[in-house]
């Protein structure tokens, strides 16, 4: 499945002209701006999401659109458009990825 993402990945690179995943401008719809995470920590310790919903790639922290008050990040400046056409979809697939994340590591206290 992850080759099918980076084959349709480079195939809309194509497509669309030179760009594509893991370059760094912020796509438009909120992007650009940086969250700043609590003292003590690190973005990555505030940016659960690991994966774009859209390619299955790893995130860049620097692509994101904030959408109903949450802040879904993509690998690449092609999946904001993608993800604008039916967001619900892909926000399955991150609540997806972050329930997997709290099944597979419980919380200590």
């Amino acid at each position: 499945m992850k080759t099918f993402g980076w084959i349709a990945c480079c195939a809309v690179v194509l497509a669309f002209g030179v760009g594509g995943c893991g370059k760094k401008e912020p796509a438009s719809g909120g992007a650009g701006t940086t969250i700043a995470p609590a003292p003590g920590t690190t973005v990555d310790a505030v940016i659960a999401q690991k994966t774009c919903p859209v390619m299955g790639n790893p995130i860049n922290k620097d692509i994101y659109v904030d959408y109903n008050g949450r802040r879904i990040y993509f690998c690449c400046n092609l999946c904001p458009p993608v993800f604008n056409k039916d967001p619900e979809k892909y926000i399955k697939i991150v609540d997806a990825e972050l329930k997997a994340q709290k099944t597979a590591t419980p919380e200590t206290k």
